[in-house]
């Protein structure tokens, strides 16, 4: 056992294995951001990442981030600190595990940003006035035009007695016939 602490101790204090980790890291991350910069980067695959509220702590980009700073860090320790390999590896993975957390809070941090765009409730358009956009005919469904909220909404509509209602004539919405079409009566 003892022989294998010792050749693992070995094996971590040759820099072959930090510059490695720290070109591997820096290669994948060069990749991965010419893949974003031209638009194939943000396609998700289902590695099997742990998840954490919907953000993968365990992602290729923290896994990359992992390997850069590791092998960075631990050849800076080295080289210009002049640090011994226990020292290296410690400040190493707390390196690399501090970019995997960064990496994982600023994903979180963005998926606060994202926002449907404005709410726009149908229930809300009960009693409203507009116009129809497109024809509805009889039994069927058209489109119609309403202005709420400072915003113009295009919604599916039904006539209330099966009747046809001619485009750009004035409407009524009556009531909700399901989560996108609206019955409407003609003014």
């Amino acid at each position: 056992m003892l022989h294998y602490i010792t050749s693992l101790a070995v094996f971590l204090d040759n820099e072959s294995f930090y510059w490695f980790c720290a070109l591997t890291g820096s290669g994948f991350f060069i990749i991965q951001f010419i893949l974003t910069f031209i638009g194939l980067g943000d396609q998700e695959i289902d590695d099997g990442s742990a998840d954490a509220g919907n953000i993968k702590w365990l992602s290729r980009q923290a896994l990359t981030g992992f390997l850069m700073m590791f092998g960075w860090s631990a050849l800076t320790c080295n080289k210009e600190f002049g640090l011994s390999t226990h020292p290296s590896l410690a400040i190493s993975f707390a390196m690399g595990f501090s970019a995997i957390l960064i990496s994982g809070s600023i994903f979180r941090l963005a998926k606060k940003l994202q926002s449907p765009g404005s709410v726009f409730n149908i229930n809300e358009i009960i009693g409203k006035e507009g116009l129809t956009y497109q024809r509805i005919p009889q039994d069927g469904v058209g489109k119609i035009s309403i202005s709420m909220n400072e915003m113009t909404q295009e919604i599916d509509a039904i006539s209330l007695n099966n009747v046809e209602i001619a485009s750009f004539t004035r409407i009524k919405v009556i009531n909700v016939f399901d989560s996108n079409t609206v019955i409407i009566e003609k003014i």
